[in-house]
């Protein structure tokens, strides 16, 4: 799928010449069908230049009718896992490539930093197959009771706004869980809280929240947040009062929605009918074919 905003930057190379000679192929785990109002992919985990470019031309000789495509090619390096389910092309160069462009928080995969009340470590899980990398970190909590783990990090929220988002990967085990909750403090005592709800079915989730939810959230300490000066992040779960719930935390990213240039946004975006899994220690190829629907 060529997204509208692709058009628009395909139309604007051909009149004015815009650099297009560097190309991101980008990977995800988000499964929600391509639509040409994509203005991202539903949940991005890596991100690889395209090191070559080629067309393919065919014609059939039976009908006539000659078929014209562009095909990009990239590499994943070896340090990359996940299970492959969309991927997409982008300009390398953004106009939005700023500080507060879209970014990780964390892919959950290294526990070592993260801290519960009783300065103890998360539990690593790999089963189910997490989505992005090897291991989950579980989070369980008793009925009607939250349990969270806290990074200490340096963290800068101030260039976003009420419509950028947030999005969570996670598996959720039961259907006890009543939401899943991030607070960003600038302080031991000031923080605000995102929420993200359980989901009424179990298996892999990802969900997508504005940082409206955030930025005007009731849930938060007395004080006011430092936005621009986050020193830690906490995230944890609540269960309901119908029992203990344990959930399995993939990642979690912040995303640029309202700055966003339609110049230098996703060109092309597609989801695979078969995922494919990328493995620890081996590189893949990966080449991604955009038809260009001339008559």
């Amino acid at each position: 799928m060529i997204t509208k905003f692709g058009k628009r930057f395909i139309t604007s190379y051909l009149a004015n010449g815009l650099n297009f000679g560097n190309k991101d192929i980008a990977i995800g785990i988000g499964s929600q069908a391509a639509t040409v109002n994509d203005s991202d992919m539903e949940f991005e985990f890596y991100r690889s230049g395209v090191f070559l470019g080629s067309t393919d031309i065919q014609t059939n000789t039976a009908t006539g009718v000659t078929t014209y495509a562009v095909v990009y090619k990239t590499t994943l390096p070896t340090d990359v896992e996940g299970i492959i389910s969309e991927i997409g092309v982008f300009p390398s160069a953004s106009a939005e490539n700023t500080d507060y462009s879209s970014k990780y928080i964390s892919s959950f995969e290294d526990t070592t930093s993260w801290r519960d009340e009783n300065d103890e470590q998360p539990t690593k899980v790999s089963t189910p197959t997490p989505k992005i990398g090897s291991s989950y970190f579980s989070v369980s909590a008793p009925s009607s009771q939250s349990k969270s783990y806290a990074l200490d990090t340096l963290f800068d929220l101030s260039g976003y706004g009420v419509e950028d988002g947030m999005s969570i990967a996670f598996y959720q085990s039961d259907l006890n869980l009543d939401y899943i909750y991030v607070r960003f403090y600038s302080s031991p005592t000031n923080y605000k809280e995102i929420r993200f709800a359980g989901a009424t079915s179990i298996g892999h989730k990802i969900i997508p929240k504005q940082l409206s939810d955030l930025f005007n959230s009731s849930f938060s300490s007395s004080g006011v947040t430092d936005f621009a000066n986050i020193t830690k992040i906490e995230v944890g779960a609540k269960a309901k009062s119908s029992g203990a719930t344990t959930v399995l935390l993939d990642g979690l990213r912040i995303n640029d929605d309202y700055k966003y240039n339609t110049q230098y946004g996703l060109i092309s975006r597609s989801v695979l009918s078969q995922p494919i899994v990328k493995t620890l220690g081996v590189e893949m190829d990966i080449e991604y074919k955009i038809n260009l629907g001339f008559l």
